[in-house]
């Protein structure tokens, strides 16, 4: 049930790379990308008391299909995700995902089949599906924050189109879109020597935009 599930990656200079979007948002056009993921989290946490507090993560207790219930934590994810054009060097499309929060690839995501339940959150103090919590938490995002609704929700040309530009490098095309997740840590440890491993326990390299990981 609490496997990490990982989406392509590709790091960036987060304190580095200015991302220019389509038009003048949050006060401004064009952000330090490092700034553009905080003003997507503190968009978030803005919805109420309870999101934030899912938002720093809550104890609670999590069960998915063929599963059983797990006691652990949950978090609400703010994901940031980028569809980079090619550049020179780069034979594909780049892409890029990042938790808000912890500034690392967003991992241990549950089904939005699966359901959760807590008794220190309004959210879901009753058993409730992932999914439908999210469904709900992103219309109450559009009312919060109205400038992240074209971020939330496609229209027929899809996402909105920004323009990074990292050290170095010349601007380059992506399409910019803002999600929301939930993860669960359990409390049962994997084995008796390992506590179970979180977000942060899963550092990743920073690396220029189009350069590979190794793993």
């Amino acid at each position: 049930m609490n496997e990490p599930q990982f989406a392509a990656q590709t790091p960036i200079l987060f304190s580095e790379t200015l991302v220019k979007l389509p038009e003048h948002k949050f006060y401004r056009q064009t952000f330090i990308f490092e700034e553009l993921l905080a003003i997507m989290l503190w968009a978030v946490t803005r919805i109420s008391y309870d999101v934030n507090c899912l938002v720093e993560g809550t104890k609670a207790r999590a069960i998915q299909p063929a599963g059983g219930w797990e006691q652990g934590t949950i978090r609400l994810l703010a994901i940031v995700s980028l569809k980079a054009s090619h550049s020179v060097g780069d034979s594909e499309d780049k892409y890029i995902e990042i938790d808000c929060k912890t500034k690392q690839p967003p991992n241990w995501l549950l089904t939005d089949t699966a359901v959760i339940q807590s008794d220190n959150n309004l959210v879901c103090r009753e058993p409730r599906q992932v999914g439908a919590i999210l469904r709900e938490l992103k219309q109450e995002l559009q009312t919060a924050c109205v400038e992240t609704t074209d971020f939330l929700v496609p229209t027929r040309l899809g996402f909105p189109a920004v323009e990074l530009l990292e050290p170095g490098r010349e601007w380059r095309h992506a399409q910019m879109r803002l999600g929301l997740e939930i993860s669960f840590i359990s409390d049962r440890p994997r084995d008796s020597q390992n506590p179970p491993r979180t977000s942060s326990a899963l550092p990743q390299p920073v690396l220029p935009l189009g350069e590979n990981l190794t793993r």
